[in-house]
């Protein structure tokens, strides 16, 4: 049967068959060749560098911090180069079975490992994070030998912070350390596993420190290893720029002379440019060594800064009951008052009665005495007189004056304000009247005054600057910026009233408690304390405050002591011992009055 021919119908069908085939066709084609002109012309360049991107690793080049100089240009904190371990966020797999190999190589805690390798990989990075700074030989040694099984894991050199001075300046420099999470989130520009000033000078001029790290780049495969030693070879595309150098008014000399003299007590010792206002050293005992905080701490060292004895605690920014040195704010404030005049003479004796208390004195001996003596001799008897006829808030305002009760200025944080109290402030606090004993205690700087060495060394400066009180400070130099001396406070006050407490500072060193600190032809002003503190039984605080020469200040020091009895056997000869550095004299190193010396050996008889 011969086959039907297809109708007109079913011809056309076809045709439009064929017209929708070939529109299908046309479209697909149109498409792949817009999308190859997409990728090819137009987006070029973006493959082009994600392509770069997926074979190079980036890493950076750590810049040196600036560095820190004492006045005399001698090297207070630098830097040295060290090896770090890094985890490179977009090449980590199997973070649970990396950190239980990593914990092998570098005896960390396979949990603390985890919590970092899981944040860096979460952050996805190209730029590499810190695990471990400052490793030593054997540590590279043992990354080595399992490097094959460490993806995203490597060595690069590195720079730490170095003070090698240790213990001497730690107080002052502060110390360095990795960025906390809480830092992290107020400083977004920095990156996890970053090194910040975490104390000191280095917190506070941390952004003129750090400087802006280089950058440099490296061909690596899929996995993140070398091609070859040829292609591998990093190229650096963005040098590393060091921060600021920082010049300080520390004298280094003069730091390590206070810390020796200080020995190891617990104390503080500052003395200061009285015309400036310069700190020319700043030591606080038990200390601590900054270079502990650059590499991972282990269990002694931490047992160490956190020791019952607080080495981390600076001391010479810290409020003390100062005793007899406020009795020269006393003296001064009476004369100011009128409750004394330059030619009174009072009767001294063991004490006085007042409202069925006795306040003794620390000798029981009698006479009559001008106010110069009664200063010199630190009569608690004479002072207690003087108290009787004033208020509190007359103290305090005068001791206000001269920089009692506030901050000096130093550049240094956590530095106390000290106490100088009155009748609101115990009202307030202890929710009691003020009675005329209170003010007898602090006429004689015990009880609520408290005082920092810092704040003595600052009093004492402007006593001897007649009433021109310097603001203290560290840093005189930042780069090529010399820092100007803030101008120092005016304090009016009454010539004939000052020069009477002058002369008895002079007269406390010449003929009085603080002789040990008698120069020759040096005359010094100065002034010793011996303040009660708890617990109850145990020696007193101990405290010399001076200045040099008598009539021209050149330096001001205040050396004091926790628990040291007498300031003038205990703090004047370490005080001696810095101004004998200071001005060019034999230094004679103090002997610890706690310390006996040992008897010499009886030589044998035949």
């Amino acid at each position: 049967m011969s086959q039907a021919i297809p109708s007109k119908a079913q011809e056309r069908l076809q045709v439009i068959k064929a017209h929708f085939l070939t529109f299908v066709i046309l479209v697909a084609a149109s498409t792949l060749l817009a999308r190859l002109t997409w990728l090819q012309l137009l987006q070029n360049n973006y493959y082009q560098a994600r392509a770069v991107e997926n074979s190079t690793r980036v890493t950076f080049l750590r810049a040196p911090r600036g560095i820190i100089y004492d006045r005399h240009g001698n090297l207070l904190a630098t830097n040295k180069q060290t090896i770090s371990m890094i985890a490179i966020p977009n090449e980590l797999e199997h973070c649970q079975d990396l950190a239980s190999r990593l914990s092998r190589v570098i005896d960390e805690p396979q949990a603390k490992l985890l919590n970092i390798l899981l944040k860096a990989k979460a952050s996805n990075s190209v730029l590499p994070v810190v695990i471990e700074r400052d490793i030593d030989v054997r540590t590279v040694s043992r990354f080595y030998d399992q490097k094959l099984f460490l993806p995203g894991i490597d060595i690069l050199p590195d720079i730490s912070r170095n003070y090698p001075q240790g213990e001497i300046a730690a107080h002052v420099l502060g110390y360095c350390g990795e960025i906390t999470q809480s830092q992290l989130k107020r400083r977004p520009e920095r990156r996890m596993g970053d090194v910040v000033g975490q104390d000191g000078v280095e917190r506070l001029y941390d952004v003129q420190l750090r400087g802006i790290d280089g950058e440099q780049r490296a061909r690596v495969n899929a996995v993140g290893q070398s091609i070859s030693a040829e292609t591998s070879k990093p190229v650096i595309t963005r040098e590393p720029q060091a921060g600021l150098p920082i010049v300080l008014s520390i004298d280094l000399d003069l730091q390590q002379t206070a810390y020796e003299a200080l020995g190891n007590r617990s104390g503080a010792v500052v003395a200061v440019d009285p015309q400036t206002g310069e700190v020319l050293a700043l030591v606080s005992r038990p200390s601590f060594d900054p270079n502990v905080f650059t590499r991972k701490i282990n269990k002694a060292v931490w047992k160490r800064i956190n020791a019952p004895d607080h080495p981390l605690y600076n001391r010479a920014l810290s409020g003390f009951p100062p005793g007899s040195v406020w009795k020269a704010i006393t003296l001064l404030t009476a004369l100011e008052c009128k409750a004394v005049k330059p030619d009174t003479k009072l009767h001294v004796s063991g004490g006085i009665s007042l409202g069925g208390f006795f306040f003794g004195d620390w000798t029981k001996s009698t006479g009559l005495f001008d106010l110069v003596k009664c200063l010199a001799w630190s009569r608690d008897s004479a002072f207690y007189q003087m108290g009787l006829k004033l208020k509190p808030e007359q103290i305090k305002e005068w001791g206000v004056k001269f920089g009692a009760g506030r901050t000096t200025g130093i550049e240094l944080r956590h530095e106390g304000q000290g106490l100088v109290p009155d009748s609101a402030w115990k009202l307030r606090v202890y929710h009691e009247k003020w009675y005329p004993g209170n003010t007898l205690h602090m006429s004689i700087g015990q009880t609520y005054v408290q005082v920092t060495p810092a704040q003595a060394a600052r009093i004492f400066a402007g006593l001897g600057m007649r009433g021109r009180v310097p603001d203290l400070h560290l840093v005189i130099k930042i780069g090529d910026r010399q820092i100007p001396s803030p101008r120092p406070e005016k304090v009016k006050v009454h010539s004939q009233y000052l020069d009477v407490v002058l002369a008895g500072l002079k007269a406390v060193v010449a003929s009085g408690t603080g002789g040990a600190t008698r120069l020759g032809s040096i005359e010094v002003a100065g002034k010793t304390g011996s303040a009660e503190a708890p617990p109850v039984g145990s020696k007193t605080h101990a405290w010399f405050a001076c200045y040099a020469p008598a009539d021209h200040p050149r330096i001001a020091i205040c050396a004091f002591v926790e628990h040291g009895g007498h300031g003038g056997s205990t703090c004047a000869p370490i005080a001696r011992a810095v101004l004998q550095k200071f001005f060019g004299l034999e230094v004679q190193k103090p002997t610890e009055p706690n310390k006996v010396p040992k008897p010499k050996p009886k030589p044998k008889r035949n």
